[in-house]
């Protein structure tokens, strides 16, 4: 069925609904019926193999059972040739922590605006170099033409600034990235249910000596990473080539990569070079103009992607955050505003589930030579996936147990480490350490970002445990 086809049918039982439950009308838009990652990928179909799996070391079953999830995560929700992935029809955060009043929920800071706590006593990582873990991020100040497009869908701080809000299905990362946070249902049902998207429920249980709030098995966290793709024309897109030492400190985000490819949404170009332009209304972190970056570009089809034309219906769909979000991201990228017709391309994605207990974290990002390298491996044969699931690579950290040098192995998704922290680090090291007390990205005592903590480590004594999710630790207000 079309997207204007769910939309009609879906508008008179949600109105229903609204009717009855008041907080719904603020915390729920109007989507097509939740469709969770099908079995046929895996998912909560081989839990105690996949635990004895990670228990063992036995990397292919594990990197296997990856691809498989992110494979799932990202087939259409009909059979239309322009469907939106499945994650459309997931709840977001916006509905996840939305205030009981109805109200949306407190925008999130822009990440690449704030400074870690420990920006001026930096810490060491594992080899024990001192890394200071807040790296110097550039600045992206929000568009006029957003401000005054969308002026309800911006907030001005106390130094004049703005920030764009949160939308009902984007959230602001503060950068040209257009990022969704998506839950499974259950996950969403649980932090509604149990008010974890108020901090009272969090400091009570604090209170109480609790050392971590469990999450149930068939919690879902996702994080896709979206990048504006003009309708006519080629599109730039750095792309990750360069090799950064391993315990490289400084800041590594896509403004300083060399590569870049111009994507195609014509399909008829693959293989030219061209020279494309890119970066417009960007500053340094200490406020100096960067000027727009010239590169020579190999040119690539967008069928190279998971994509969508956005269309009139969706545009409708969207709140004016994120209208906002998604235009910040194309001036910022192109210099030119997004509209219908336009398309948004995956670039990179998380995938969190605890269908074991120490949980599956997984991350991939596009590359224009999917097939080559350690982050290509274990790829499995998967016929009846849709869309070009393999263009991607892909880093996991299911292990706990370290390496010979005493460390977990790295484990990091350029796109999205890359600009906000030292990427020299893994998965399983900051996603462990969610929650609030004695806890954070790096504390005195937990201070290595490859050790391989456990939610047992001495180091979390005096802290809650948001059980791997930070959006849990981060958005409850």
């Amino acid at each position: 069925m079309a997207a204007t086809g769910w939309y009609s049918l879906k508008c008179l039982s949600a109105a229903a609904a609204l009717a009855l439950v008041p907080w719904l009308a603020a915390a729920q838009d109007i989507r097509p019926p939740y469709e969770p990652i099908s079995a046929l990928y895996q998912y909560m179909q081989e839990n105690e193999k996949l635990d004895d799996a990670v228990k063992n070391g036995d990397r292919a079953v594990v990197r296997t059972h990856a691809w498989n999830l992110w494979a799932g995560m990202m087939q259409p929700l009909t059979n239309e040739e322009n469907s939106w992935p499945i994650w459309f029809s997931w709840q977001t955060t916006h509905q996840a922590f939305a205030l009981e009043s109805g109200a949306p929920a407190p925008r999130a800071q822009p990440p690449r605006r704030v400074r870690s706590a420990t920006a001026e006593t930096p810490l060491p990582v594992s080899d024990g170099a001192n890394v200071d873990v807040s790296t110097p991020q550039p600045q992206y100040p929000v568009p006029t033409y957003v401000i005054k497009t969308w002026p309800d869908a911006v907030t001005q701080a106390s130094d004049g600034s703005y920030s764009v809000n949160d939308g009902s299905y984007f959230v602001n990362n503060g950068d040209i990235m257009i990022a969704v946070e998506s839950l499974s249902q259950e996950a969403y049902e649980d932090i509604r249910g149990r008010k974890l998207y108020l901090k009272s429920t969090l400091e009570d249980a604090f209170k109480a000596g609790d050392k971590i709030i469990e999450l149930p098995r068939e919690y879902v966290s996702t994080k896709l990473m979206y990048w504006p793709v003009a309708a006519e024309g080629l599109t730039a897109l750095p792309v990750w080539t360069e090799n950064f030492p391993d315990f490289y400190s400084g800041y590594a985000g896509y403004e300083l990569w060399n590569s870049v490819v111009a994507i195609d949404p014509g399909r008829s170009r693959d293989g030219e070079w061209v020279d494309v332009e890119y970066l417009y209304g960007v500053r340094t972190h200490e406020g100096a103009e960067i000027p727009p970056q010239r590169k020579r570009a190999n040119v690539v089809s967008i069928d190279r992607f998971y994509h969508h034309k956005v269309t009139q219906a969706d545009w409708d769909l969207f709140s004016d955050a994120d209208k906002a979000i998604i235009n910040a991201a194309s001036l910022w990228l192109s210099d030119r505003p997004f509209g219908v017709g336009d398309y948004l391309v995956t670039v990179a994605s998380h995938i969190v589930t605890k269908e074991i207990d120490s949980w599956t974290l997984q991350s991939v990002w596009w590359s224009r030579t999917p097939d080559q390298g350690p982050y290509a491996q274990n790829r499995p044969r998967l016929p009846e996936a849709a869309g070009p699931w393999d263009h991607y690579l892909m880093t996991d950290a299911y292990a706990y147990e370290p390496d010979a040098s005493g460390n977990l192995e790295k484990s990091v998704n350029p796109y999205i480490e890359g600009v906000t922290h030292p990427i020299a680090t893994s998965c399983r090291n900051c996603h462990v350490r969610a929650g609030i007390g004695a806890t954070g990205y790096q504390t005195p005592l937990c201070y290595g970002l490859l050790t391989p903590l456990t939610p047992d480590s001495a180091c979390f004594d005096g802290a809650l445990l948001t059980d791997f999710s930070w959006i849990i630790a981060d958005r409850a207000h």
